[in-house]
């Protein structure tokens, strides 16, 4: 009765609908509208893949928990009596109710609000409302707690699940792309970091892929924020990251952008990687914050405290992206309908001046009245509304692709303007649905 039995696969070709030869990469609009393929991806992508549920941080002492999500399977995380992490579906296993209704909080035992059940912190099933005369006085309770998702491994204070038991291990699963989740994390001067209780959350109407795509997108920038690097230009960057341009020429600005580079790896993860200014280092160590770049300095030596400097996005696939701050969590509600959840970290061992300092910068681009996400998610309303019109089959994500590289590890590199790591995505994709 605890077994997991996945969801009865549908006769659907996928495989068509991403297209690529030695110049060309298509995917093809029915991948962002169709009821059927958002179907078909809740089961062989989400079911299949690692995802994030939060952090450790999050529930940090005995009775606390936090709701989320894995595709649209609702799941809480709590910690019990004994310090250990659990995943649960959050689903009574009466009638079907979440047992969970607030984002997060702190219990002695969970109670579902329908008929009164009651399960532990382990999710064990520890009551049944009138239970005498309505049940066998034998019933098994045992066998009727709450069911676990099938795997769960937290990576340095990161809690992922996965539906398959069968499931390659998460860091076997990040591959290549883990020195890159492990910079985020590095950049703490005691090697963790931690989540700031709330989130802010926006909903757009749109496919849950265009805000993973776009998380390692370097060519927009320039067009959708524009307005953005216009203020920049005229009146500095006097808030946020240090290291980015006081002032400047808006040519100047949009040219140094052209000199990161993007990633690509296997299992569809991806990177767009940028320096903040060409003398980052230089202009930190004349503000306040020198000794934390004199920490980095010493601590990973002098070229990588220049990398740890960078703006680096990492999308972890299918619905993680890690910013330079942020867990943003991508949560897929129907085929054109979309929740983004981004949790602000700290950097444990960083002062609170640098920390504030950090939560200001996120506040400026990606806050509710930021220059940044609202920006975004805009665009991805309006791309909804333009794959209405059928006739026009194709997407084009061809943009680099003549100047990509592999190196030794197989990872694909290409400009910071380039769609390498979309192509990843879409590979990754077309790899997961209908196997």
């Amino acid at each position: 009765m605890d077994s997991f039995t996945p969801i009865a696969k549908t006769t659907l070709d996928t495989q068509a609908l991403v297209f690529e030869d030695e110049s060309d990469f298509r995917v093809h609009g029915s991948v962002y509208t169709d009821d059927q393929i958002f179907n078909a991806e809740m089961r062989d992508i989400f079911g299949k893949c690692w995802i994030f549920i939060g952090h450790e941080s999050e529930v940090r002492n005995s009775g606390d928990f936090k709701t989320s999500f894995i595709g649209r399977r609702p799941v809480v995380m709590s910690r019990d009596e004994h310090g250990e992490i659990h995943v649960f579906f959050n689903r009574c296993r009466h009638r079907g109710s979440v047992v969970c209704r607030e984002e997060r909080g702190s219990v002695k035992r969970f109670q579902c609000q329908y008929h009164g059940w009651v399960y532990g912190l382990d999710g064990t099933l520890q009551g049944v409302a009138k239970h005498k005369g309505g049940y066998p006085d034998d019933l098994d309770k045992s066998r009727l707690g709450l069911m676990a998702v099938p795997r769960v491994e937290i990576y340095r204070g990161l809690v992922f699940a996965n539906m398959d038991a069968n499931a390659i291990t998460f860091t076997a699963y990040l591959g290549a792309a883990k020195p890159f989740l492990d910079i985020h994390l590095d950049r703490a001067p005691d090697g963790e970091v931690e989540v700031v209780h709330g989130a802010h959350r926006t909903e757009y109407r749109g496919n849950w892929k265009f805000q993973a795509e776009n998380s390692t997108d370097g060519y927009h920038g320039d067009t959708v924020h524009e307005s953005f690097f216009k203020l920049v230009a005229e009146f500095g960057n006097k808030s946020g990251q240090h290291g980015a341009y006081t002032q400047g020429d808006l040519d100047e600005i949009f040219a140094h952008r052209m000199t990161g580079r993007t990633l690509g790896f296997e299992n569809g993860h991806g990177i767009w990687e940028s320096p903040l200014s060409p003398d980052a280092a230089e202009n930190m160590r004349a503000g306040p914050f020198a000794d934390y770049v004199d920490w980095l300095e010493g601590k990973y030596g002098t070229q990588s405290m220049h990398e740890m400097l960078n703006a680096m996005n990492l999308l972890i696939f299918p619905s993680l992206a890690v910013l330079h701050g942020q867990f943003r969590v991508i949560r897929p509600i129907s085929v054109d309908r979309t929740e983004v959840a981004m949790h602000f970290f700290k950097l444990k061992g960083a002062s609170e001046a640098y920390n504030n300092f950090r939560l200001s910068g996120y506040q400026r681009f990606f806050g509710p009245a930021s220059f940044g996400s609202p920006d975004d998610v805009e665009i991805f309303a309006f791309n909804q509304t333009g794959l209405q019109a059928e006739e026009v089959e194709w997407l084009l994500l061809s943009r680099g692709m003549a100047r990509e590289t592999s190196d030794k590890l197989g990872v694909r590199v290409a400009e910071s303007t380039d769609e390498t790591p979309q192509r990843a995505f879409h590979r990754a994709w077309r790899a997961h649905m209908g196997a």
